[in-house]
């Protein structure tokens, strides 16, 4: 079955949001991968290569720290916390080596479908369930 999601999400997509949603109002600045913002993240187009499990996106706002080609190393785990399927990412160079210590990103795959996907990552902040949400829509 995790063969199946991942020839699903084969393909190129356009990262167009990332959304939080928390019990508690208010407006919270956080990274994602570590050290990049949202706003780098949204519009970024995706590849994903599910034959060799390598994929890149591209920041392109000059704003941002790190623009240009983000190489990665990403596969389907197995199912986790009640989620059916989940997605680790692990940031490599050109190379394929990691940059990051091999240390990988896991997210819920939360929606796939033929045209969009969404990944959600929950946290806690101050003891408070925060859940960071990235929208996927499929390029043709």
């Amino acid at each position: 079955m995790t063969r199946t999601v991942a020839t699903k999400i084969n393909g190129e997509w356009t990262l167009e949001t990332v959304d939080y949603e928390t019990e508690k109002e208010g407006t919270y600045n956080f990274t994602i991968f570590n050290s990049i913002s949202p706003k780098c993240l949204e519009n970024t187009n995706w590849k994903f290569i599910s034959n060799n499990n390598t994929g890149e996106y591209v920041l392109l706002n000059p704003s941002c720290t790190n623009i240009g080609i983000q190489n990665f190393i990403w596969t389907i785990p197995k199912e986790m916390y009640g989620y059916d399927y989940s997605i680790m990412i692990k940031q490599v160079n050109d190379k394929m080596k990691s940059t990051t210590n091999n240390k990988g990103y896991r997210m819920q795959v939360s929606e796939l479908s033929d045209e969009m996907m969404m990944w959600t990552y929950e946290v806690k902040v101050n003891g408070q369930k925060f859940v960071i949400k990235l929208n996927f829509i499929k390029n043709d």
